[in-house]
């Protein structure tokens, strides 16, 4: 009896220290990363006086810029980008509308000049660029977790001054050590299941999202 009162407290004990450290903090991007914990949620970022000045009222969502990346991965990104954007800006050309334009026009995004021109004809002057900062997926016996993060930056097209940047990664696990053999096989499962849920990672994409666009000023 005892035994199981000492393991429900310690249980309590963790879950309580766990709870306080799950708070979204918003640091300077220049801020140091040594007060990070494995389960803080810590944002940086950065916002130009250029913003103020010459705020943008649209803004093209660019493919990745990093090559590579996982087969479907740049679409969910790309769609929730556009998305959360378009609750801090009049305008957001998504990934469908940016494709076709490219098509229409024979563009490459990725070269600053095509890039210029489609914003002028779409009169849309600023642009968003994206890139992978973190995914991961372990899967042990009875522990699995799951890591996303992104780099964003929105800057003029005119003259690719940089008005906003923000880095931000989270991360979700399940299962745990088992506390008896009986424990053993429901902890396996819980692991399994969470690691196989192919429902995880487009909620993580949109969590990071959102958290990233807190730090923007609507302009709306």
């Amino acid at each position: 009896m005892r035994r199981a009162w000492l393991g429900a407290a310690a249980a309590l004990l963790i879950a309580v220290t766990l709870s306080a450290c799950m708070q979204t903090n918003y640091r300077p991007l220049d801020a140091g990363q040594e007060s990070e914990t494995p389960f803080s949620r810590d944002v940086y970022y950065q916002l130009a006086d250029a913003f103020y000045s010459d705020a943008p009222q649209c803004v093209i969502v660019l493919p990745p810029a990093d090559a590579g990346l996982p087969m479907g991965l740049a679409p969910l990104i790309e769609q929730a980008l556009a998305l959360r954007f378009g609750q801090k800006f009049e305008r957001v050309i998504g990934p469908r509308q940016r494709r076709n334009a490219e098509r229409e026009l024979v563009l490459d995004v990725r070269d600053a000049v095509d890039r210029r021109y489609l914003a002028r004809s779409e009169s849309c002057p600023a642009y968003l660029e994206w890139r992978l900062k973190d995914l991961g997926d372990s899967h042990f016996l009875v522990w699995s977790s799951k890591q996303f993060g992104l780099e964003v930056k929105l800057a003029r097209a005119a003259d690719d001054i940089v008005l906003w940047q923000a880095a931000h990664s989270t991360r979700r696990s399940e299962g745990g050590l088992p506390l008896s053999i009986l424990s053993l096989p429901v902890a396996a499962a819980e692991a399994t299941m969470f690691s196989q849920d192919d429902d995880q990672l487009p909620s993580m994409i949109d969590d990071v999202v959102r958290r990233l666009v807190v730090t923007l000023p609507d302009v709306r």
